[in-house]
């Protein structure tokens, strides 16, 4: 991933404290450039991290070790456009452009849990403002 502007980010997540303040302490979820799949465990491989913590979510980055191997519990995967795009957005709503992106296949969404343990981990409201809404009597 290309130089991210980190604080901008953290600004960015933290306006939305309602959807971030339900997760549990340790929740991570990260974002890496399509090529770094490719690029997985070699220098300089890199990828955003938001993590829940006590005292709200937090946004750093990390070396990406692979999809394997990377200890998140989402992994979101955009291409150089969709990643030109979010930057765009950090200032307005990132996570309504996060949400059109998945719509649109440019960004590929991985729930490395089950939805059960998503759900226990607070990610209810978070999955339903991407979209990924689920109702009905087998819940």
């Amino acid at each position: 991933m290309n130089p991210v502007d980190i604080g901008r980010w953290q600004a960015a997540l933290a306006s939305y404290g309602n959807t971030f303040s339900c997760l549990a302490p340790g929740s991570r979820i990260g974002l890496v450039a399509e090529a770094a799949l490719g690029d997985a465990g070699r220098a300089g491989s890199s990828m955003l991290i938001w993590y829940a913590t006590n005292q709200g979510l937090r946004v750093e980055t990390g070396s990406f070790p692979g999809f394997e191997q990377t200890d998140v519990d989402i992994l979101m995967v955009a291409d150089d456009p969709a990643l030109a795009c979010m930057n765009d957005s950090l200032a307005t709503d990132v996570l309504a452009t996060v949400r059109q992106l998945i719509r649109d296949g440019q960004i590929l969404f991985f729930a490395r849990k089950t939805r059960s343990v998503l759900d226990d981990a607070g990610y209810e409201d978070l999955l339903e403002q991407l979209g990924f809404a689920f109702m009905g009597a087998c819940r």
